[in-house]
């Protein structure tokens, strides 16, 4: 076996030098090996003889009774022969064997375990130990986990799925047509594979001529199978029921308690880091760096060794920034975009270790995720959503690196298969002002605005093309082919996938317009309207300006937030009795005049796409002196003031009209008082102002799998609890004027609360389970609380089970998105402690992290920014989860409507009511001055150019009324009105 030697293979990293300390191979010596100084595992059978001698077998009086194993070997070992065993094989399958039964045996082996731990760590160090028992050994280890408590725990299939998936370790990756010719693992298998000596692989090994630092030692993969695959079949110790725990202490909790720990995790951390940093065999490679993500999120086992964190951190951003890590073998059709792309998932769990990082180096991180979002193929989802994760842990960092964020998005607009990721970051950092208020300025903003106007042309574009059936892929559609997954879709369903994620695109980018021109200070939103208004009108391909329903609404909503945040407003009471009423047309408004007649106080409802006013006009009269003439004949000798008499027909010149000649289309049009319109009234009132989402938020308790006894479960978690407050707020439903998303309202037949939560745009229910009432008598299939989860696009899972979550637990045609939140509270170990000066109130022993992962129906695309799971501090944890859900929903409804067409929000339903109003009465008005000489046709104008009803009108319909076609992108400059 020949191997790149450490002095080629390393790469130089200054920035990650520490002072003075053991070597890896010196602590592993004095565990692994404490009678032989100078020995260690040899490359031959006689070798490893000779080590044997010089490494008696423990002394041992009686035998010891492991208990039966795991794996086909189902003989009690002695200690005695469990040493040799090991001896003889240490990287052995049955080492993991032995391993647990040590743990699991009663009373358990503490020190038998750590020799075999200390023997695993040895053999995954050593690069001249035979290639699969290394990788036998480095398997066990990755598995290794922790609770909160410090209690080891072994999991039996870790979240690496994406990762190996992309490095074509799955069953159904996709292999390079050049890797289909490979040997499987049962063709023409080296002899030396089977039986337990481990034999050492005689396949010739090449070193690769890449013009890379230093490049992995390649095997031979033309002939030799991969060593490594998922779904694995061992039949061994790696088969145990996922996250086993034993009653072995890895750290100490509590000061002054002694505590002997069974296992030195820095040593395998140290072993991680070194295979990053100096290179290995690429099995051995291409395996850290697919498991490094996953235990990296068991925080409880890493967050004790702060200096090997820091260390892998300086490693992981040294060669991302520098570009200086190994590149995959040739003959593996990788990219060495891919090796980044798992280092970037390294770097991107690391952000939960911030806080114990310093400052400089956490700042770098962000650095760090800005390249990566240009500089490889396919790095740049991920580092998109490393950032949004960002912006919820570091928003002073991101605040600080705000301008070379958007910089940077703006240089990607034309990689449209990130516009998903980009725009879904931007909605993330609207709702985050920590994130942006320090550095957010005119500029900024406009930043923002050009780019979700940029990812609005490219869906119109993609449009133009949809008719190009005959060469689909002439169009820069965006792509469906996530940098996590290695899996993509037929051309025939990726083209309809394609659409819908255009679909998508476009809807997040008017959202985002409205978020941000919300989220800007009424000082300087009217700067921006006639910039933006500019930008979403576009010509057709006949030169047409064209202002689409989308932009319209987008105008009407600046139209009524320039100046105003108003938000929302009460109708007040009124005695209809003694109010005159009149309604009208004008512009993408209808206007209602409630005016009492005697005394002219008028009540104003002013009804538009993104909203409803409610307001009181009445104009302040001063009395009429004594000798002002009378219009009638008092009824009395004495003076009498008369009461003025006012109707809604004055009020609305007054506030809508101008003495100028105004066209007659821009006039108001009064609407009949029938049952027509007063039905087309009702229906527009009950259209929410808002776009409504729901979502499920179950709680799994311990030990619960199945859909029944999940959703029977009553009792939950403070953690849970604390976690449902975050998402939004309590509300009674019982006589809930707002909408329940069908949660019932009269008789708390589902719970006399839920919680909810609602911007100006957006108002999303949450369907809680364990908030509804449960009669295991009348209702044992619990199918009062599944007719509301089970009609859910998305669930939120809270799963403290101690069990994996399937997707399937909860069987619907409509559950195509379930984020699945697993709680990890962390006891902090004395390491991570502050000073003991530090005061005992800013300090607390406990700190509650989770895990957050999307998983999604397998005909559903991947949109999340959680595909890979994340981890999430507690208190960012749910306005985090919050927002991919309402993101996932807005997609979920794009998604089921695909055959029926595109999702029309809220705003563009109102609009709609609106302009059926007016196409139904824009012609029916008459004047009362048809009579008069000049009023009626062109020749009785003598040719003069006019506009009474029955004219050809080419204007627009604007908030305001209605512009002149030409004129249309310099109708609106409000800040004319400053």
């Amino acid at each position: 076996m020949s191997k790149v030697s450490n002095k080629d293979s390393a790469v130089s990293n200054n920035s990650a030098q520490s002072s003075p300390r053991p070597t890896l191979t010196d602590r592993i010596r004095n565990l692994a090996f404490p009678r032989n100084n100078s020995g260690s595992p040899g490359k031959s059978e006689a070798h490893s003889h000779v080590w044997r001698d010089q490494n008696p077998a423990l002394e041992i009086e009686t035998p010891v009774d492991l208990g039966q194993s795991q794996s086909v070997k189902q003989e009690a070992l002695t200690q005695a022969e469990l040493s040799l065993e090991l001896q003889l094989n240490p990287g052995s399958i049955y080492m993991g064997d032995a391993f647990l039964d040590c743990l699991q045996c009663q009373p358990y082996r503490p020190f038998e375990a750590q020799r075999i731990y200390d023997t695993m760590i040895a053999t995954a160090a050593s690069p001249d130990v035979y290639l699969e028992n290394r990788l036998s050994s480095i398997k066990l280890l990755a598995r290794l986990r922790c609770d909160c408590s410090g209690n080891l725990q072994f999991s039996g299939m870790p979240d690496t799925q994406g990762l190996a998936a992309l490095l074509l370790r799955t069953g159904v990756s996709n292999k390079p047509p050049h890797l289909s010719n490979r040997v499987s693992m049962t063709e023409e298998a080296p002899p030396s594979r089977s039986g337990r000596s481990g034999v050492k692989q005689t396949a010739a090994r090449s070193q690769s001529n890449s013009r890379t630092p230093s490049v992995v030692g390649e095997r031979s993969n033309d002939q030799l199978p991969s060593l490594w695959m998922y779904p694995e079949h061992h039949g061994s110790s790696l088969d145990i029921e996922p996250l086993e725990t034993f009653p072995v202490k890895t750290y100490a909790t509590e000061p002054g308690v002694a505590i002997n720990p069974v296992v030195d995790l820095s040593l395998w951390l140290d072993i991680m880091i070194d295979v990053l940093e100096k290179g290995s065999d690429w099995e051995i490679y291409s395996y850290v760096l697919v498991h490094l993500p996953s235990q990296l999120t068991n925080v409880s086992l890493c967050l004790p060794h702060l200096a090997q964190l820091e260390r892998l951190h300086d490693v992981v951003v040294f060669q991302l920034q520098k570009g200086k890590f190994f590149e995959p073998p040739g003959s593996t059709g990788l990219k060495k975009g891919d090796v980044a792309l798992c280092l970037y998932h390294t770097l991107t769990i690391l952000i939960a270790y911030s806080e114990w990082l310093p400052t400089h180096k956490v700042t770098d991180t962000v650095s760090t995720f800005l390249i990566g979002m240009s500089m490889w193929d396919r790095t740049g989802k991920c580092c998109i959503h490393a950032i949004t994760l960002c912006c919820h842990e570091l928003p002073k960092v991101v605040d600080r690196c705000l301008p070379q964020i958007l910089s940077k998005m703006s240089q990607i607009i034309s990689q449209s298969h990130l516009a998903i990721d980009a725009l879904e970051l931007l909605n993330h950092l609207a709702r985050l002002p920590a994130a942006y208020q320090q550095s957010i300025g005119e500029e900024l903003q406009r930043t923002i605005f050009g780019i979700c106007i940029g990812y609005l042309r490219h869906v119109r574009d993609a449009r133009d093309r949809v008719g190009d059936a005959a060469n689909p892929r002439s169009a820069n559609r965006l792509s469906r082919v996530s940098g996590d997954s290695a899996l993509q879709s037929p051309p025939s369903q990726s083209a309809e996938v394609d659409k819908d994620l255009n679909e998508y695109t476009y809807m997040l980018a008017y959202q985002i317009i409205t978020h941000w021109f919300l989220a800007i200070s009424i000082e300087d939103r009217a700067k921006h309207v006639s910039w933006i208004l500019k930008n979403l009108a576009w010509k057709d391909k006949s030169g047409k300006i064209i202002l689409e329903e989308q932009s319209q609404v987008t105008l009407d909503m600046m139209y009524r937030t320039a100046y105003l945040d108003l938000g929302e407003t009460v109708r007040p009471s009124i005695d209809e009795k003694r109010t005159i009423k009149k309604t009208y047309l004008r512009g993408w408004s209808i206007v209602t005049i409630e005016t009492i007649h005697d005394s002219g106080l008028s009540y104003i409802t002013t009804r538009q796409a993104s909203g409803t006013t409610f307001g009181i006009f009445q104009q302040n009269y001063q009395p009429l002196p004594v000798h002002h003439m009378r219009y009638e004949a008092p009824p009395k000798m004495e003076y009498r003031d008369p009461k003025p008499k006012i109707y809604p027909s004055h009020v609305l010149l007054n506030l809508a009209v101008t003495p100028a000649p105004i066209p007659i289309p821009e006039q108001p049009i009064i609407l009949p008082d029938n049952e027509l319109v007063q039905r087309a009234i009702s229906t527009f009132d009950r259209t929410d102002t808002v776009d409504g989402h729901k979502a499920g938020v179950i709680y799994i308790p311990s030990g619960r799998k199945d859909e029944q006894e999940i959703l029977a479960a009553r009792a939950t978690s403070q953690i849970f609890e604390t976690f449902l407050a975050g998402l939004g707020t309590k509300v009674k439903l019982q006589g809930a004027t707002f909408n329940t998303q069908g949660l019932d309202r009269t008789s708390n037949m589902d719970g006399t609360h839920t919680y909810a939560w609602r911007d100006r745009v957006t108002e999303i229910v949450y369907h809680v389970p364990s908030m509804m009432p449960t009669n295991e008598e009348t209702d044992p299939q619990c199918t009062n609380k599944k007719r509301h989860i089970g009609n859910d696009f998305v669930n939120i899972i809270f799963n403290e089970s101690g069990l994996p979550f399937r997707f399937g637990t909860f069987a619907s045609a409509f559950n195509f998105v379930n984020i699945v939140i697993t709680p990890e509270q962390v006891h902090l170990p004395l390491s991570s402690r502050p000073s003991p000066d530090q005061a005992e109130s800013e300090y607390s022993s406990y700190r509650e992290f989770f895990k957050v992962q999307v998983m999604w129906d397998p005909s559903f695309p991947e949109t999340s920014p959680a595909a890979i799971p994340k981890i999430v501090a507690a208190s960012t944890l749910p306005g985090y989860v919050r927002q991919i859900t309402l993101n996932a929903s807005v997609f979920c409804f794009v998604w089921s409507n695909r055959g029926e067409g595109e999702y029309i929000s809220s705003w563009r339903s109102r609009l709609r009511e609106i302009n059926r109003l007016r196409k139904r009465y824009e012609n029916t008005a008459t004047s009362a001055s048809e009579g008069y000489p000049g009023m009626g046709n062109a020749k009785d104008r003598g040719g003069a150019k006019s506009y009474v009803e029955g004219d050809e009108w080419k204007g627009i319909h604007l908030a305001n009324g209605l512009a002149e076609q030409d004129n249309i992108l310099f109708n609106l400059d409000f800040t004319r009105f400053a």
